[in-house]
C-alpha cells in the first residue's frame, strides 16, 4: 500500500474541496482492498450514487470515503438526517472510511467504521437550516463516532503504519453475521458490547452489567425486560467469538 497520494490528479480543479475529493478517491481506488471479503480491489460507483463512493466487485459491500487533515474523533457531519436514518434502519448504510492525511498528502491513517455498527442511536439530528440559508429548512445529521463500540472502529492504516491485511479482515468480518439483523437487534448487541468494554475488565459477571441497567434504559426506555435482553445479547456476543462463558453468570472477553 502506497501512502503517498498523487496530487497531480487535482491539477484541473480549482476548488479545494474538489481537489481533496479527487486526490483522496484516487488514492483509495488504487490502494484499498475489500474488508468484507478477499477481493483485492474496490471500484468507484457512478456519480451521485447515494451515500456510497466505492463498492466491492465481488461481494458488493459498500464504502463511503471522508478525507481530513485531522479526522474528527467525536462527531462526523454527514448528509440528510432522513436519508441516513432510512439507510441505517434498512441495513443499507455503507462502511464509513475516514482518511487522515498531511498537508502534503501523506496518509496518516485510514479508519473504517463497520456498516453494521451504524444504528439509529449513533445518528444525531442537527437543527434545520435557517430561513435565510440557501437550503432553508434542510435537516442534516452527525454520526456520533463516540457512541460506536470500539470493535466497530477498525484501523487499516494507523499512524502511518499499514496494518496486516489478514488481521484487518478478521476484525471486520467477525461482525458480518449481524448485517442481516434489524437495526434494533444490532443496536442492542452493540450497546451491550459498548457496556462490556466500559467495564474495562477481561473477566466480568452479570451483576457488573445489571449495575448498568439505567444506561440501557436510557437508550431503550420502553423495554421492561432489560436484564433478559442483556443475557440474550451476551449469548450473541459469545456466538460472534467476542467472549466466552466461564461458568454460570461469569464471562471472559476473548480479545
Amino acid at each position: 500500500m502506497n501512502l503517498t497520494c498523487d496530487v497531480s490528479l487535482a491539477a484541473n480543479y480549482k476548488s479545494s474541496s474538489q481537489q481533496a475529493r479527487v486526490i483522496s478517491e484516487g488514492w483509495f481506488l488504487k490502494n484499498v482492498y475489500c474488508l468484507a471479503c478477499d477481493a483485492d480491489e474496490v471500484r468507484k460507483t457512478p456519480a451521485n450514487t447515494k451515500a456510497t463512493d466505492f463498492v466491492c466487485p465481488k461481494c458488493t459491500h459498500r464504502y463511503e470515503l471522508k478525507a481530513f487533515e485531522r479526522r474528527p474523533l467525536r462527531s462526523l457531519p454527514d448528509g440528510a438526517f432522513k436519508s441516513m436514518m432510512q439507510l441505517v434502519t434498512s441495513g443499507e448504510a455503507p462502511t464509513l472510511c475516514l482518511l487522515e492525511h498531511t498537508e502534503e498528502w501523506q496518509i496518516r491513517s485510514l479508519t473504517a467504521f463497520h456498516s453494521s455498527f451504524l444504528v439509529p442511536e449513533v445518528v444525531e439530528k442537527r437543527p434545520p437550516l435557517a430561513p435565510t440559508a440557501r437550503r432553508a429548512g434542510w435537516v442534516g445529521c452527525n454520526i456520533r463516532l463516540d457512541h460506536i463500540a470500539s470493535d466497530g472502529e477498525i484501523a487499516v492504516v494507523d499512524d502511518g503504519v499499514v496494518q496486516p491485511v489478514a488481521e484487518v479482515r478478521k476484525r471486520f468480518q467477525r461482525f458480518l453475521p449481524l448485517a442481516g439483523k434489524s437495526a434494533e437487534q444490532r443496536g442492542w448487541t452493540f450497546l451491550t458490547l459498548r457496556m462490556v468494554r466500559s467495564l474495562r475488565k477481561q473477566c466480568f459477571n452479570l451483576q457488573d452489567l445489571y449495575a448498568l441497567e439505567n444506561e440501557f434504559a436510557r437508550t431503550y426506555p420502553e423495554n421492561r425486560h432489560i436484564k433478559d435482553k442483556i443475557r440474550q445479547q451476551l449469548q450473541i456476543l459469545r456466538d460472534l467469538g467476542v467472549l466466552a462463558f466461564e461458568e454460570r453468570g461469569e464471562y471472559r472477553l476473548l480479545y
